[in-house]
């Protein structure tokens, strides 16, 4: 596979026009760099931008083991267009994690999340916009004309909170979302689950939050679980299990439908998507005698069932195409890039960290790999490599044109402990 590497003095050169903001402090966004990349797209407003975050460590640093975590020099890097764009400091000092799930690209911004010991603070561009008083993992993010509107889990117990600029819209202390706030049209969505007790048992109420207005979810006598609840075109649509039915039903436009499983199969986690409308279902099986597997269901009838061995780690539904990468489970195999049907492996020693590191635009796809030997990171490009010439992981690749996402977050998968 032919590899294309960056040169270095083209680097160097970038490098320089790079401009210092501020100085190092808590909140003023002190050490902050902007470069070039900074102008991508702006003199073509239909040019699609693709934008890489990256944690860069000090040379020779094993950012695997991380033993400094929180204190060690790290940067969080922003690439436009394979440009330079943004530099931002991270570390305790500066209330930014190396975390790959706690910063995220949007309309070409970066927003951050950090919990100090009793707080969560957001950040957009390295520079603090706001904070409140309970340490939250934020599980989804919408940006829109009214503001910043955040998904919150408790870090410390059970109970989540839906707020617009920190101010809260929504607050449950018990109770678990389904780890994903997203649009529908002109609307911000997101489902959660409460437990509610009685003398002999305990069951799951489910409920579907639409501009905070929160409405139960009219579930089936004979349900026994819900594994994810999604708005689409105003509807809420769900996967659940069914007494008396096998495999988990997709109730949708006043239909259900049974998903086919591979026979002595059990379902061990699943979410749902609905890019374009249609669904798609990403799960993980159990299968008797052999290794939990991993798999799609572009309908509920066609399911493609990933290799043994391999694991999803981020995935991208885009025009009616899927794309994922595969983890391997052995460092002496090799992952895989899925598109379509289609397998293509990716280096020997290269695995996805993060769950947003697959992009699609303009037909072209486009994959983040980090290396498990601390090897500089990699972009794969349709099969090509791009090796990229810092001492760190790809944490996302997103673009301008970016359509429908779907990210899976294994540890908050129903099911999957």
């Amino acid at each position: 596979m032919r590899a294309l590497f960056i040169s270095l003095m083209t680097l160097a050169a970038v490098s320089c026009g790079l401009e210092e903001i501020g100085t190092p402090g808590r909140n003023d966004g002190g050490g902050i760099w902007t470069g070039p990349g900074m102008n991508a797209g702006k003199d073509d407003p239909d040019r699609t931008v693709w934008y890489v975050t990256l944690m860069d460590y000090p040379d020779g640093y094993d950012w695997r083991a991380d033993v400094e975590k929180g204190t060690v020099k790290c940067s969080l890097v922003v690439l436009a267009n394979g440009i330079p764009m943004m530099k931002i400091p991270v570390g305790d000092e500066y209330e930014t994690a190396s975390d790959p799930d706690m910063h995220r690209i949007i309309d070409g911004h970066v927003y951050s999340d950090y919990s100090t010991e009793d707080e969560t603070v957001i950040k957009k561009d390295g520079r603090e916009i706001f904070r409140y008083p309970s340490r939250e993992s934020i599980c989804g993010m919408v940006v829109d004309s009214t503001g910043i509107h955040t998904l919150g889990q408790s870090r410390d117990s059970s109970g989540f909170s839906y707020r617009i600029n920190g101010r809260i819209v929504l607050e449950h202390a018990v109770g678990r979302t389904f780890g994903r706030l997203q649009r529908d049209g002109n609307d911000v969505c997101f489902a959660f689950s409460e437990p509610v007790g009685s003398a002999t048992d305990t069951i799951e109420r489910y409920y579907h939050v639409r501009n905070g207005i929160a409405v139960q979810t009219a579930v089936r006598e004979d349900v026994k679980r819900v594994w994810d609840i999604v708005s689409c075109q105003g509807e809420v649509c769900y996967l659940a299990d069914v007494v008396g039915i096998g495999t988990p039903v997709l109730f949708m436009g006043g239909n259900m439908e049974a998903l086919y499983m591979p026979a002595s199969s059990r379902m061990a986690a699943c979410r749902l998507s609905m890019p374009d409308g249609k669904p798609v279902v990403e799960g993980i099986c159990a299968m008797r005698g052999r290794a939990l597997t991993g798999g799609l269901w572009m309908t509920p009838r066609e399911f493609h069932s990933f290799p043994m061995g391999l694991t999803l780690s981020s995935i991208c539904l885009s025009g009616g195409s899927v794309a994922c990468v595969l983890n391997p489970s052995s460092p002496f195999v090799p992952g895989k890039v899925y598109r379509d049907g289609e397998y293509h492996s990716i280096p020997l020693g290269y695995s996805s960290m993060g769950v947003n590191t697959v992009m699609m635009a303009d037909g072209i796809l486009q994959v983040g790999l980090s290396s498990r030997t601390c090897a500089k990171p990699v972009i794969w490009r349709d099969g090509v490599l791009d090796t990229l010439d810092y001492n760190g992981y790809i944490s996302s690749v997103t673009s301008s044109k970016a359509d429908d996402v779907m990210l899976p977050r294994s540890a908050s998968w129903t099911g999957l402990d």
